[in-house]
């Protein structure tokens, strides 16, 4: 059986690394860590034999670390860096490099552009590009293969719908700067309720707070600091009308809670990108939008949409799961590996 060496091979705040692993072993290969403990271990002789393949995440973020002041680099991080990039270098198995972004989040000025060649060189260096977005394929000479995310569903078993109340709109994973929740928090209108909850670092979450508090008491915004479980998460996204993906800075191609709330929740409501305008002609209870100073308009239709029914739900459902489920992800991987 052929091996894939993954990288990184756990994430504790992310269910991406643990979906990945059961696809591939979908696609029929035995799953081992691409770490310094396998390279110093007689299993990285299997990374020079052909038919195993090496898929590389994130690795471009090793070379920078949080700081008080924002991120930095990363002296043993970029050591650790070099030494992956020397082994691939070499290596006969497979490079099958996933460009989830165009630049390292939350970065500026010199960071930013440096990381940017980091993955341009992590690009060049591989035999197989993948992309969660398929506009971005000719862009990146890359193959689109589907975000392992989304959660296989019963679509015979429909989601209960809150029939009182005003619309709920959430905020939810990881909260960053480079999602600019608080150009959210500034226009949300009086009504709708809006719900921030995730992981958030003490100086954004201080920043939100504040902006919270001017906002008033006519702005019904509740917001929740702590890691989730995927348990914790499905019960968030069960009590919401809509799910709101405000990314504003333009370093990711896709957002993961896409995958995780579509065809889950009655709407997804997400700012313009390549992706969504793509997803927007598959289903139709995402809602694009442009501007901050646009959700109000938007939030007042959504209100009324019968897209907010359990009927209306299903086919969004059916469509998700025939272009990212785990079926779809196995047939796909399988074919872009086989290669």
């Amino acid at each position: 059986m052929p091996t894939a060496y993954l990288s990184p091979f756990v994430n504790e705040t992310n269910d991406y690394i643990n979906r990945m692993k059961e696809i591939l072993r979908g696609c029929g290969y035995d799953v081992a860590p691409m770490s310094f403990k396998t390279l110093l271990s007689p299993k990285v002789m299997g990374m020079f034999r052909r038919e195993n393949i090496v898929l590389v995440h994130w690795l471009e973020t090793r070379a920078f670390k949080k700081g008080p002041n924002g991120a930095r680099i990363d002296l043993p991080g970029l050591l650790q860096l070099a030494i992956y990039l020397a082994v691939m270098a070499v290596m006969r198995a497979r490079l099958v490099y996933f460009v989830h972004d165009h630049a390292v989040h939350d970065l500026s000025g010199w960071r930013r552009t440096f990381s940017v060649r980091l993955i341009a060189l992590l690009r060049r260096m591989a035999d197989i590009r993948v992309v969660h977005d398929p506009s971005y394929s000719a862009t990146y000479s890359a193959t689109y293969l589907p975000h392992p995310l989304y959660q296989d569903r019963d679509l015979n078993r429909p989601r209960p719908v809150r029939t009182e109340g005003p619309i709920r709109a959430g905020i939810l994973g990881a909260i960053r700067p480079y999602k600019r929740v608080e150009h959210i928090i500034d226009v949300w209108p009086a009504g709708p309720v809006l719900r921030i909850r995730g992981r958030c670092e003490p100086s954004y979450e201080q920043l939100l707070r504040e902006r919270i508090q001017a906002r008033g008491p006519e702005a019904r915004i509740e917001f929740d600091v702590g890691f989730m479980s995927r348990e914790e998460f499905e019960t968030e996204l069960n009590q919401l009308d809509a799910l709101l993906l405000p990314h504003a800075d333009e370093s990711a191609l896709v957002s993961g809670a896409f995958f995780e709330a579509i065809g889950a929740t009655p709407l997804v409501i997400a700012r313009s990108t390549p992706f969504i305008k793509w997803a927007s002609t598959q289903f139709t209870g995402l809602l694009p939008y442009d501007q901050e100073q646009a959700l109000q308009a938007l939030l007042q239709k959504a209100s009324s949409r019968p897209s907010l029914s359990s009927e209306q739900q299903r086919p969004d459902a059916k469509t998700a799961m025939d272009l990212f489920g785990l079926r779809a992800c196995i047939q796909r991987y399988t074919s872009a590996f086989q290669r």
